[in-house]
């Protein structure tokens, strides 16, 4: 019961980004990028609200079936659909919960075994610094030339930002290893935690 708490808790939060959202499952290959963490390249970003970030890149395992979207987040355009499906494929979200809530991840080279190096565990990282967590959910990802130790994988560019100060912020990234928190974690604003005001 708390593990689906969990990811109940995580796909809410996710839902914060989006003033209205469009929410619908899309079915086929998705980048799940909530395990990982994410590199500034220099540039910015516009997603959908009109509003340009700092531009991080993420590299995410890419899965298949049925995932969460919501079709006027990030950059997307109203489809699950993407324009040439050999080199690109959407970041979304999937609880994952029939297969034991496990998938490969960054924390361990996107390994796909053990289970013990597979387990998604969500973590809570301090509001001080929600302004570097990263937000994926709906950006546009490209294959990776190669997989990494069995996994395909994708690079996602994404925008960091959209969190505010002092807001604690929930991830997957780290399995549990406080120092991923500073890393531009993909993240999701904590929707039961209490706003703190901290000084600029």
């Amino acid at each position: 019961m708390k593990k689906i708490f969990s990811v109940l808790l995580f796909v809410f939060s996710l839902s914060a980004f989006a003033q209205q959202p469009a929410l619908t499952i899309c079915q086929g290959k998705f980048a799940l990028c909530a395990a990982s963490t994410c590199t500034k390249t220099g540039k910015t970003i516009t997603t959908n609200n009109g509003v340009t970030y700092p531009e991080v890149v993420c590299k995410c395992p890419v899965l298949e079936g049925p995932s969460i979207a919501d079709l006027s987040a990030g950059v997307m355009k109203g489809s699950c659909s993407v324009d040439d499906p050999n080199t690109q494929v959407w970041s979304l979200f999937a609880p994952r919960l029939v297969e034991g809530f496990h998938y490969p991840q960054e924390a361990n080279n996107f390994v796909r075994t053990p289970p013990s190096a597979t387990k998604a565990k969500i973590q809570s990282c301090p509001g001080a610094i929600a302004e570097g967590s990263t937000n994926c959910w709906g950006m546009m990802c490209r294959y990776d030339k190669n997989p990494t130790n069995g996994t395909v994988t994708a690079t996602c560019s994404c925008p960091i930002g959209q969190i505010a100060k002092g807001t604690e912020f929930l991830t997957e990234a780290g399995q549990g290893n406080k120092a991923a928190c500073a890393k531009h974690p993909v993240a999701a604003p904590n929707p039961l935690a209490t706003p703190t005001n901290p000084t600029k």
